[in-house]
């Protein structure tokens, strides 16, 4: 049983995937004239803002200015995000049983607060790890470390659940335990790491006081 729970945000907690593709594919052709298909973009959505970077030869003074328009543009997608089916009743639930909760995602605190602070499921939490608090990003422990020391949890005691190899990575690196989000992850990745593999957001609850 664990005592404390951590959530990524992208493909975990909300259907992310589809804005945030098209978002990025808008993005690279009105800045760079680079055209993709969604499937063709499809490494991103489990990977980092560094993967794309490199992938596309975005210049370094320009990679913060791209970042922005890949999150104005995503913005424009934005009735195409949504919880997940069940994430909602099982914040509730968890909530409910006092599990502390905190959210760990490879997004600035800009994007947290246009997206997700937007979100009906913004108030079960009240601890985030953001992108811009941290020097090293997910696979690296750092992003779960983090969280720890604001849960005042021990890594035995805690559950990270996210649906990306960046996500079990910075969990393993940091001692955690993972449950894999199979409602949100790549069905082309295997997971095998996982110490969990979680087919919908309620079998969390049989893994908490």
């Amino acid at each position: 049983m664990y005592k404390n729970i951590i959530f990524d945000i992208d493909g975990t907690l909300l259907d992310t995937h589809d804005a945030a593709l098209l978002g990025l594919q808008k993005s690279l052709w009105e800045d760079y004239h680079i055209k993709q298909t969604l499937a063709d973009l499809e490494f991103s959505f489990s990977g980092t803002a560094k993967d794309v970077f490199n992938k596309y030869q975005i210049p370094q003074d320009q990679e913060y200015a791209f970042a922005e328009s890949v999150m104005t543009n995503s913005l424009t997608f934005t009735d195409e995000i949504k919880p997940f089916a069940g994430i909602e009743e099982t914040l509730e639930q968890l909530q409910a049983r006092h599990v502390p909760l905190i959210v760990v995602t490879s997004e600035d605190q800009q994007e947290v607060d246009a997206v997700f602070k937007k979100t009906s499921i913004s108030p079960y939490f009240q601890q985030f790890v953001t992108a811009d608090q941290v020097q090293e990003h997910k696979p690296a422990a750092e992003p779960t470390l983090a969280a720890l020391k604001k849960l005042q949890a021990t890594p035995q005691d805690t559950l990270y659940i996210g649906d990306s190899k960046n996500d079990v990575g910075s969990a393993h690196n940091a001692q955690v335990a993972f449950g894999l989000a199979t409602w949100g992850a790549n069905p082309q990745d295997s997971f095998p790491e996982a110490e969990y593999l979680l087919q919908k957001p309620q079998d969390i609850l049989q893994l908490v006081p």
